[in-house]
This record gives structure tokens, sequence and C-alpha cells, in this order.
């Protein structure tokens, strides 16, 4: 693992993926510059109230699950806490500084992909070797993605050289329902036709000739990562991201149970600058990993000053085995596992109906 003082351009690291959330913000931030922050307050601490939509989530799992209203409401107002109070609370701040050290920071060209590979892909390498103390045996990132308010889905043969580009997205929405999947091979097929090599980690050879025989034969853990980051000049002030950190009762999660409304809450890291990244899951194969993280844009009372600097950010997926082996009552992705009355098939004309008749498509 690499050590603390080859870590990025960073002086803080919020390590805060545990057991008991599922989400960071990580800042590449140099002493220099911190991250603006305000006095310690109560651990769940009210920034805002906003307009959340859960109709799409509601739609989706109605027709893949047969469960209806899984969400109590299509759309209501809700509390959004400030994930930076949140995060505070769950480390020593102190000795994270003493531990990191600045790097020199390297420009990043969004939409090329040979830059986001070059200069991105490293300093995510490394965040994940710091967020987890486990053995990785592989790792592949997947479906780089340009979003912002002017933004429309690009066509596919712009894709190859340049990165795809998608408008943000309103809609409550998990990326990825792994449990839907008929075999890991129909989700690895995904991860190798939206792939961008990484230097380490992962063999030249398709993911699924990698690690197939890890995951069903030895069955080793693997989880899905997202990371979000501002790729503006300015703070995100206008359309936020913003996570519904998911709670269950007993030992269950999405689509076995709904999240228990009093204990989930939403979450936002106000005024994320483009020298902070957002991490959250968006699968872990043990049960005991809150990982199912709905998210979206949220609207947020507009300044009149907000109006040139809209939101403009850049997503990437990260697909992490472990060489651990999950145990039969901890595993999510056992063949008993819950699973959609529609076929695969079915499904993507489900989700592109459902695409097409809403502004905004798939983002965050």
């Amino acid at each position: 693992m690499m050590s603390a003082a080859a870590f990025l351009s960073t002086a803080l690291v919020f390590l805060y993926i545990t057991q008991s959330c599922s989400f960071i913000c990580v800042s590449f931030t140099s002493p220099s510059s911190p991250i603006p922050m305000m006095q310690r307050r109560n651990r769940h601490t009210m920034y805002t109230q906003a307009r959340v939509d859960y109709s799409a989530a509601n739609e989706y799992i109605q027709a893949h699950y047969n469960i209806s209203q899984y969400f109590h409401h299509n759309d209501c107002i809700e509390t959004i806490y400030d994930g930076r109070r949140l995060q505070e609370s769950c480390h020593n701040e102190r000795e994270m500084l003493k531990e990191n050290s600045p790097m020199p920071k390297t420009q990043i060209i969004w939409s090329e992909r040979d830059s986001v590979q070059q200069c991105y892909l490293p300093e995510l390498e490394r965040t994940i070797n710091k967020l987890f103390p486990e053995k990785i045996i592989h790792l592949s990132f997947w479906n780089p993605m340009m979003r912002g308010e002017s933004l429309e889905i690009s066509r596919q043969r712009d894709q190859l050289l340049h990165t795809p580009t998608a408008n943000i997205a309103s809609l409550v929405h998990i990326d990825t329902d792994v449990g839907a999947y008929d075999s890991i091979e129909e989700i690895l097929a995904i991860i190798d036709n939206n792939r961008v090599q990484n230097d380490s980690l992962a063999s030249s050879s398709s993911v699924i000739e990698d690690v197939t025989d890890d995951i069903v034969s030895g069955r080793k853990r693997f989880a899905i990562l997202n990371f979000w980051r501002n790729t503006g000049e300015t703070p995100v002030t206008q359309a936020p991201l913003s996570i519904y950190s998911s709670r269950y009762d007993g030992d269950v999660a999405f689509p076995d149970a709904a999240p228990n409304v009093e204990d989930s809450k939403w979450y936002m890291f106000p005024n994320a600058t483009r020298d902070e990244v957002i991490v959250f899951y968006q699968y872990d194969r043990e049960r005991d990993q809150p990982s199912d993280l709905w998210h979206c844009a949220i609207e947020v009372e507009e300044k009149e000053s907000d109006s040139v600097h809209r939101r403009k950010s850049f997503d990437i997926r990260a697909l992490i085995v472990f060489d651990d082996e999950v145990s039969d009552n901890n595993d999510r992705f056992s063949p008993e596992r819950t699973r959609p009355v529609l076929s695969f098939e079915e499904s993507c004309c489900f989700c592109d109906k459902q695409a097409a008749k809403r502004t905004g498509g798939e983002g965050k």
C-alpha cells in the first residue's frame, strides 16, 4: 500500500468509508488553501431543504420487483444534512494532517480520455489504496462522464478519444442494480465496453477474463464506487450532488426492504470545489456494508450571482475486487438473491423508455 506521504496532493483526507457510512469527501488541497470549515456542530446538521423526485426510482422498482411505492412519496421536500459536519465527527483530522504532505498538482483536461487516464486515474488509485486497507486483487475504472446543466448526451462515435457528455439529473437513482443481473459476466461485459485502462491492478486482458473465476468460484468480495468531482472554476452552488444514506431494519438491503425513513438521511457537501472528490458506494457484495446509495442533483435556492456559474462535473466508476471471501450469510450476490421479474433485455428497454420520456438522462 502507498505510504501516506505519497498520497495525492492532499493535506486533508477524510476516511469515512466504514460500516457506519458509505461516502467520503477527499480534498486534493494543499495546506496553503484549505477548504473552508464552519465551526463544529451536531453531527447531523441540517444544511437546507430541497425538493426530491423519487418518481423514476419508484417506477423502476415497481417494474422490476413488483414493489409498489418503494419510497413513500414520488415527490416531496426533504431535509438535506451537511456531509462535512458528519465527516468531521468520524475521524481525528489533526492526525490526518500530520500524516499527509502536499504534492504538485497535475492539470487534467477532462474532455480528453488520455488526460483522464494518465493524470486522474493514478490519483484515484492512491485514494482507493488509502481508503481500503484490504488487499485488492483487481481494479478497473469505467464510464467516465462529463456532466453539466448545458450539456447533452454525446454521440457514440465521439467517445473513443473524448469523454462522453450528459446533462445532470434531478431524479433519484442508483447507477448499477448489480443484483438484477443474471450473471457476473453480464456486469463485467458492460465494464469492459466502457473501461478506461489504468496502469496497475488490472491486466490488458478483459475484465471478464481477469476476475470471473475469483468472483464466482473464489467468492471474492467486490464493490463498485463512484467518484464525483466538480470541474468548474467556482465551488458548486447550483444543482449540487446529494446522497441518500440508506439504513434498513435488520440484516437486509435493497431490494428486499425499503430504507427506514427515520434513520436514513440525505447529505450534500456544500460548495464542493474542484480540489475535492466525493466518493460513494454503489454496491458491495458484503451485506453488512451499506452501499446502494441513491443520489441525484438537487435544486437549491438560487442567488442572482449564481446564474453565470452553472454546474460542471466529472464522474467515473470503479470496480474493486478484494482478496476476501464472502461468507454465505453475508453474500448479496448469492444464487438465491432476489431477482427482477424483467429479463435483461426487457430491463434495458424499460430504462431506455424511461430515460426518453424524461429530461436530463442518467446523471448526478
